[in-house]
């Protein structure tokens, strides 16, 4: 069977080209939405929903995963704007502000535009708006004045862009709105800053996740153009294929869906040998053929593997034997840079040395910390944690160094006990310390430097034997940075910095999958044992998991709840697994499938076949959606498409 180009994303969302002047038609669709679909009165001042506090917190924490690293180009954003009299808001990709920054006086003015942090923009709810509009079409927008559909917005102008993640979804919106004066003409420069800024967003995002196993290059329309500021990007293999682009190198190529690129070679795209990008290193190589009809330049932004050859790589350490079996190296499992890591700790956690755990939230943080602790001499100490994250600032500080009977008005009669000296002799587990208060960070300090501790209300200090271990998914040193964490204090618990690697990224994934199908079956009372057929372990290794470990776990759990049979198959799997298939599963389009036509069809088979394939490509053969324009379930679709030999081979 032919294989049909491999896509990176069969669901992406990035399903029109970003054009930062769209036309008036995005405007009156949104209107005629407004009236026909959302059943909106232009004159009814809209009721902007609200979250609650705790659903905007974990909104704020989701999508500080991908803007944690773009701080300095939202600065940069935002002083454009306070010139400017414009305020900056970030929303989610369901129109709800999880930021904004009222800089400037004027942007102080709109803040009481019903422009707070938790309401909620989406069109359905607002009407014709920069932030709803722009998740409605998916790509930039201006909405001014007269624009907006209710009233009561029409004061204002809104510019508003999508943030694209680097597997094509859009998570969020960066939008700047002010009171609105002159024309829409005028609006351009905004509308162009907003773009730009979200088009850097989007590139410095693809690059973290790409730079560490792909080729990274850039394309150019001019030769002399700076090739580290371009945001057209592609990822290629070391075969040449091309594995994920953005949204700016798609306009490129004038197409507006991923896969009509993904897993085409360089030579075949652009005239050129990949050799000869990378002999070029950072110098643009000139294209032989070119998508765009003009002038094109490839330039390489990843070390050649001569720079790479001569990085020194740390010697293997040797691992006491008595610690093979330890809890830590069960954590470790094969993943081989795990197990370097482990080894690492093993041979400093019975010394005075505190440990710092950064990753991606979900990698196991405190797995891996509660591990450290089960391998020390201090196993059969307390181990005692305080997520830094979800306690009130006021009070944090009671909670971590306790106070003393009638220090505090409604406090406990007989005082209470911090979780420092609730953790003396055993482990100190804070997790999330990049949230914790700056004025508390002075007196950690002070306790880790002098291993003492003053309870609230209480003179004498008391000594205790303390080991800490600090946890986070930001980035400390662009904390320490904006001022936002003590540098002072960094150094003291990072004696150890070990990185977690986010679950896509491990080496051990099946053996992590398999141990979690059977951890599961017993904590959840399975009474019967369950297994994974190939295309489900595939799937589970082939997905990008932004949850990781925790989402898998409860992607697992889900499976086994549904699952009619003994062997969990693709069908029972949570609908967001199908969504974000990759293209190792995708349906052949018609003209590739060798099996229908064949002369062991039935008329009826073949017309069921070529019906399939039919709505399959009408709903880019995502079996899902395909299954729901049948009628049919999905593990009745999937069947048929087993039986018709519809599926690429694995």
């Amino acid at each position: 069977m032919r294989s049909y180009p491999r896509q990176a994303n069969a669901s992406s969302q990035r399903d029109l080209v970003r054009d930062i002047t769209p036309g008036v038609s995005d405007i009156k669709t949104s209107w005629h939405r407004c009236d026909q679909v959302h059943h909106l009165d232009c004159y009814e001042l809209p009721s902007i929903d609200r979250v609650s506090e705790l659903e905007l917190k974990e909104e704020k924490e989701r999508i500080n995963e991908y803007l944690i690293d773009a701080m300095p180009l939202l600065d940069k954003l935002r002083l454009t704007a306070q010139n400017s009299g414009y305020c900056v808001l970030v929303t989610n990709n369901k129109g709800v502000v999880v930021e904004r920054y009222l800089d400037s006086n004027v942007a102080k003015e709109l803040g009481d535009e019903r422009l707070g942090n938790g309401s909620v923009w989406s069109e359905s709810v607002a009407g014709t708006n920069g932030v709803g509009t722009c998740l409605e079409t998916g790509r930039p927008i201006t909405v001014f004045a007269g624009d907006h559909f209710s009233n009561s917005f029409r004061h204002l102008t809104c510019s508003a862009a999508p943030l694209i993640g680097p597997d094509g979804k859009i998570f969020g919106v960066l939008d700047v709105s002010a009171f609105a004066k002159g024309n829409k003409r005028l609006q351009g420069f905004a509308l162009n800053t907003v773009c730009e800024t979200a088009n850097k967003v989007e590139t410095l995002l693809f690059k973290k996740k790409y730079s560490s196993e792909y080729l990274i290059f850039s394309l150019l329309s001019e030769q002399s153009r700076s090739c580290t500021e371009s945001t057209s990007l592609v990822a290629v293999n070391y075969e040449g294929i091309v594995c994920a682009a953005t949204t700016s190198a798609l306009s490129i190529f004038n197409v507006n869906q991923e896969h009509k690129i993904i897993g085409f070679s360089i030579s075949s795209l652009f005239g050129i040998e990949i050799n000869e990008v990378l002999s070029g290193n950072v110098k643009p190589v000139r294209c032989h053929g070119s998508p765009s009809g003009y002038g094109l330049w490839l330039a390489n932004l990843s070390p050649t593997d001569e720079s790479k050859a001569r990085k020194t790589k740390r010697k293997p350490l040797s691992i006491d034997s008595s610690k093979i079996n330890s809890e830590l190296m069960k954590c470790a499992g094969k993943d081989e840079k795990l197990v370097q890591k482990a080894s690492i700790c093993l041979k400093t956690i019975n010394r005075k040395i505190n440990i710092l755990l950064q990753g991606e939230t979900g990698t196991g943080k405190e797995v891996w910390a509660k591990a450290i602790h089960k391998s020390s001499d201090r196993k059969d100490k307390p181990f005692i944690t305080l997520n830094c994250a979800s306690i009130p600032e006021s009070l944090i500080e009671s909670e971590l160094f306790g106070y003393t009977s009638g220090t505090f008005t409604g406090g406990l009669k007989g005082g209470k006990v911090g979780k420092i000296l609730a953790s003396d002799g055993g482990t100190l587990f804070l997790d999330e310390i990049g949230d914790m208060p700056i004025a508390l960070q002075a007196r950690l300090l002070r306790v880790i430097a002098e291993s003492e501790i003053t309870p609230l209300g209480q003179n004498e200090p008391v000594q205790v034997n303390l080991h800490v271990i600090c946890a986070t998914h930001r980035d400390l040193k662009e904390l320490i940075s904006k001022g936002e964490f003590r540098e002072d204090l960094y150094y003291r618990i990072s004696g150890v910095n070990i990185e977690l690697p986010a679950f896509r990224e491990r080496g051990d994934k099946t053996e992590i999958i398999n141990s979690l199908v059977e951890k599961i079956q017993i904590s959840d009372g399975f009474t019967q044992k369950f297994a994974l057929s190939q295309p489900v372990i595939r799937r589970l290794c082939d997905y990008h998991w932004p949850g990781n470990i925790r989402q898998l776990k409860s992607a697992l759990q889900y499976a086994m709840c549904v699952c009619e049979g003994s062997e969990i198959d693709i069908a029972d799997l949570p609908e967001e697994l199908l969504l974000q298939q990759e293209a190792k599963n995708s349906i052949l389009p018609p003209e590739l499938s060798p099996s229908v036509g064949c002369s062991n069809l039935s008329s009826r088979e073949l017309s069921e076949a070529n019906k399939i394939i039919e709505t399959l490509t009408e709903n880019r053969w995502i079996v899902t959606r395909a299954a729901r324009a049948l009628n049919i379930s999905r593990s009745t679709l999937h069947r048929k498409l087993k039986k018709y030999n519809l599926l690429v081979d694995e």
